[in-house]
């Protein structure tokens, strides 16, 4: 309902009535619109304080956008950590430089993307080659997710990774 006034005040439509409101561009374009709103109030009230704002968001702009109304690229984010996650998306671990190319074009060039992988997907020797991949695409950095999982293993490979400057 919250939604639901303000949209058929502004078009004149009520989304209930409409036959397929998920399929429906205005109603779609207004709830992203709404996110992106309330994602700006909280920025404006963060950044009034002195504080940094940044989101986990869904892999790239256009998945975002498509499977939860996030028009992350752009909101006035300091950082954006995208859950770049290839295995929920039954893609190969490249696809991670991929997402991440796609959300680095999308943002102004002062919002670094630290591309999020979820580590119980990645054994050692691919999250070398997930890390590698990320960087490829343009990503300022690697998030882990779901930390329980982190080996000695998985740690030499970050030490690698740092180490030779990638």
């Amino acid at each position: 309902n919250t939604c639901r006034a303000p949209f058929e005040k502004e078009s004149g439509r009520d989304p209930m009535a409409l036959k397929d409101p998920a399929a429906d561009v205005d109603w779609r374009r207004f709830r992203w619109r709404m996110v992106t709103e309330t994602v700006e109030v909280i920025a404006r009230a963060t950044h009034a304080r002195g504080k940094a704002i940044s989101a986990a968001v869904f892999p790239t702009p256009t998945i975002a956008r498509t499977l939860v109304r996030q028009e992350w690229d752009r909101w006035p984010l300091d950082l954006v950590f995208p859950m770049l996650y290839h295995s929920f998306y039954r893609e190969p671990v490249e696809w991670i430089g991929r997402g991440a190319a796609e959300g680095v074009a999308a943002l102004p060039a002062a919002t670094p993307l630290v591309a999020g992988v979820y580590l119980p997907d990645l054994p050692p020797e691919a999250l070398g080659r997930a890390i590698r991949s990320a960087r490829e695409g343009g990503a300022s950095g690697v998030s882990m997710f779901e930390m329980g999982g982190l080996t000695d293993a998985h740690l030499a490979v970050v030490r690698a990774a740092v180490g030779d400057g990638r």
